[in-house]
């Protein structure tokens, strides 16, 4: 159901098992704060509603903890991967626009969110190109991604569904105007990027004078 005026929801995609790093990773914390959280605050001024995808009910009660105000969407059918937490998610979302975000990513930019909607104009899909598309930190009109969704053919991955929408693709040195040194696409996949995030956080505080 959409709500008048409810026009902007976020999605958070935190259905993967983390096999490479070990662990939930979006519970991961870097310099105290866990990644979700800081996910959370990146996107939370330009949207009105937040919805995390999970995989199943296991790591909700942790993830609601810290989110006791998102809604939560679990996987219909298992080993899907992100496309089943995007239909999901869409599924529920109340806003016209959806704001995709991945959990591990610590340094995500409010930005570059702000870049994305200032061009999507009247597509139905706005994501960054670098070599390939970034289809999970993309907006999405959910409507018209929910009717390829539930179309007669399958798609399996995020890039396939934008392959199927009218989409608008923001490059390199658009997204710098936004994201200068585009730490908005570090993810925390495994226990290395960990150690960098945990390092360029560190270096990030003590240059902005916080204690």
């Amino acid at each position: 159901m959409r709500i008048p005026g409810f026009v902007r929801s976020a999605l958070i995609l935190a259905g993967g098992r983390s096999r490479r790093f070990g662990g939930p990773k979006a519970l991961v914390e870097i310099e105290g704060r866990p990644n979700i959280l800081r996910v959370a605050d990146a996107v939370a001024p330009l949207v009105a509603e937040t919805i995390v995808s999970i995989e199943g009910t296991k790591s909700e009660s942790g993830l609601r903890s810290l989110l006791p105000n998102a809604a939560f969407v679990h996987d219909a059918r298992p080993n899907r991967g992100p496309i089943e937490g995007l239909q999901q998610g869409f599924r529920v979302a109340r806003g016209e626009i959806v704001l995709v975000a991945p959990c591990d990513a610590p340094f995500l930019r409010t930005e570059l969110y702000s870049l994305l909607l200032e061009n999507l104009g009247d597509h139905e899909v706005i994501a960054p190109k670098f070599d390939v598309v970034d289809p999970v930190r993309a907006v999405y009109r959910p409507k018209a991604a929910l009717k390829v969704l539930n179309g007669p053919a399958p798609v399996r991955s995020p890039s396939a569904l934008i392959d199927r929408l009218d989409g608008v693709f923001l490059s390199p040195d658009e997204l710098r105007t936004a994201d200068p040194d585009l730490s908005s696409f570090l993810d925390v996949n495994t226990r290395e990027d960990l150690e960098a995030a945990e390092k360029n956080m560190r270096i990030a505080t003590k240059s902005s004078g916080k204690s």
